[in-house]
């Protein structure tokens, strides 16, 4: 989970009572503190803090929403009650909601100036409200009898939360486009947990009271709900607001029963913790709430021992695979531009991004073949292909540079990329092509950047796919085919070794609901376990392979399926791994080759750029949790 360094936030004028409530994306923060007169409204930059007293107040003002702008909501309160301000530039508008209200206060505002808050009816009655440009709109969550609007994003996503029916248990709530989401932090007592901030990512801020009465604040994702506790909060921590860089605002309760407010910022992750042996890498689909987000996710003992957030980068980025790119790690993570054909690699060590280089920018015509050992010095190498000829390229890379790139001939659009391995027996990455037409598969060996041998193998059903690779004989050295039926969902391990098909085992069925992710070393080192996903809810399952038979089945758990599986990587690594391969790289991998022979291409329309050129994407940043 995230590590959150804490900072404490205590308004100077303030007698031991100060409150954060709002927070924006350049880190202003607002809020409120009392005094010996009342209480009042700040503005806190940077440690600065200016006063924020509504004109017409004489009971009292509190900040409650601050946006992109300046723009500030909260509320104040006179002899006629408690009604909502905005402030901008100076200038202060009350706000009253005009159904009938006694009680209004405005909680949150987005960019665009949309402003939400709850007011109360002449009946008694809390209602959440949408105000934009004159215009006021009820959120009444059709759950509860009361309904409390808290936060909104720039497209309109609401939170805040709901009472029940039975008046006594609150529930949290996601509302968009007339659809409420109610929300319960499994760690809560029955109808305790309140969601009061909502950032641009999607991720929620508020808090919770466990089954011993303890108040505890929460950040939830895609799912995934994270505790906050600031250590000072002795008697209790609640988080009010989130900003687009993951930053957590709100307040604690001290062992003096005193609050103060606090400032929750995302440090580095910790290392893997021990009896990791792999890493996997989701990143959230363009079309979700979590688009261009990554997350690494520490595996051993076929069990996710820890989870962290990596980053975001533009949806325009796409994962393409893990590997060796500079040191000896096997979890850089290689991203495509699928506009400009740029690839850009971002160093992972110790589940953190350490650097960002750009390789350069390759025509959109030609596509990733795979990765492997090609040139016979240790590295992660690229094997590209162009789509339109049927020419292949090789990309030696090393320290995050393309250091060298080998044209290897022109090769049949009806041949397909099966996998990378080292199927002839002598170290090398060799590569496994099958004919779209007929079934058939030929072994290409490659050492030093060329091909020394071509092997035929034999031909296999079109309904048969392939669907990974890995040593699942326990034969040393050996890289074996795992193939799936495609109409039944059975599985068939090949072994093989000296370019040729030793032996075949049936490995069973399973449900075609269940696709493979990838295979990697879950259980213990320098095995080649599968993992499958459920395409229906989610869920991940490990099966432990030795022997060429299934040894073990273990769940991993599930995540959103708003969550793509982009690779898997052996962690620490093996002397012999570059990258895993995987199901979703397999679908990337283009049609390759039937014959050999040709001139080159593709190096010509690859520049290699410094590291600060300005078409290289940015350091991911750390938006927000895993």
């Amino acid at each position: 989970m995230p590590v959150y360094t804490y900072t404490t936030l205590d308004d100077p004028l303030g007698i031991n009572n100060t409150l954060a409530l709002g927070i924006d994306g350049s880190g202003l923060i607002v809020g409120q503190y009392t005094d010996n007169n009342g209480e009042h409204g700040f503005v806190d930059s940077g440690g600065s803090y200016a006063t924020l007293n509504d004109p017409f107040a004489t009971s009292g003002t509190g900040a409650s929403g601050i946006n992109a702008t300046g723009q500030i909501v909260g509320s104040f309160a006179d002899k006629n009650g408690t009604h909502g301000f905005l402030e901008s530039g100076g200038s202060y508008t009350t706000l009253d909601d005009p159904n009938f209200s006694v009680f209004t206060t405005a909680q949150g505002i987005n960019g665009s100036g949309q402003i939400v808050g709850v007011y109360q009816d002449i009946f008694g009655t809390y209602h959440g409200f949408e105000y934009n440009s004159g215009t006021w709109t009820n959120i009444d969550d059709p759950l509860g009898v009361n309904t409390y609007a808290e936060g909104i994003t720039d497209n309109g996503r609401i939170v805040g939360y709901y009472l029940d029916p039975d008046r006594i248990h609150y529930h949290g709530f996601f509302y968009l486009h007339g659809v409420y989401t109610t929300l319960d932090d499994p760690n809560a007592q029955p109808g305790a947990t309140f969601a009061f901030g909502i950032n641009n990512a999607g991720q929620i801020a508020g808090y919770y009271s466990d089954h011993n009465g303890a108040t505890h604040g929460f950040v939830y994702n895609n799912g995934i709900y994270t505790t906050i506790d600031d250590p000072i909060g002795a008697n209790g921590t609640l988080a009010t607001g989130i900003n687009d860089a993951g930053q957590v605002v709100g307040y604690v309760l001290d062992g003096n029963f005193q609050n103060h407010g606090f400032l929750a910022t995302l440090g580095p992750n910790p290392p893997p913790p021990a009896g990791t042996t792999a890493d996997m890498i989701l990143r959230g689909s363009n079309n979700s709430l979590v688009a261009g987000q990554y997350e690494i996710y520490d595996i051993g003992n076929n069990a996710i021992l820890a989870a962290y957030q990596l980053g975001q980068a533009g949806t325009e980025w796409a994962f393409v695979t893990l590997g060796g790119f500079s040191g000896s790690d096997t979890t850089d993570m290689l991203l495509c531009n699928s506009n400009t054909g740029g690839f850009e690699v971002y160093d992972i060590s110790n589940n953190n991004i350490t650097n960002a280089a750009f390789l350069g920018t390759v025509g959109l015509n030609w596509q990733v073949m795979g990765f492997g050992n090609f040139s016979s010095l240790g590295e992660t190498d690229m094997m590209l292909r162009n789509m339109n000829t049927g020419g292949v390229e090789v990309y030696d890379i090393s320290n995050n540079q393309i250091t060298n790139s080998v044209f290897m001939g022109t090769v049949g659009l009806n041949w397909q990329v099966g996998g990378f391995g080292n199927f002839s027996s002598l170290g090398e990455s060799d590569v496994i092509l099958r004919n779209t037409m007929t079934g058939g598969l030929e072994v290409y060996d490659i050492s030093n950047n060329q091909i020394t041998n071509a092997v035929f193998m034999g031909t296999v059903g079109l309904n048969w796919q392939i669907v990974g690779t890995g040593d699942f004989s326990n034969i040393a050295g050996e890289t074996d085919l795992m193939m799936r039926n495609a109409n039944t969902g059975a599985f068939e391990v090949y072994d093989i070794g000296n370019n040729q098909i030793m032996s075949a085992f049936s490995l069973g069925t399973v449900g075609l609901n269940w696709q493979v992710a990838g295979f990697g070393p879950m259980n213990g080192a320098g095995a080649s376990d599968m993992v499958l996903h459920d395409t229906n809810t989610g869920a991940f399952e490990v099966y432990d392979i030795a022997n060429n038979q299934l040894t073990t089945a273990a769940s991993l758990g599930s995540v959103g399926l708003d969550w793509q599986v982009g690779g898997f990587a052996a962690d620490p690594p093996t002397t012999s791994t570059a990258s895993m391969g995987n199901s979703s790289q397999a679908a990337q991998l283009v049609q390759a080759m039937a014959g050999l022979g040709g001139s080159g291409g593709a190096a010509e329309s690859l520049t290699s750029v410094p590291l600060a050129a300005d078409t290289s994407q940015p350091l991911l940043t750390t938006p927000q949790h895993a």
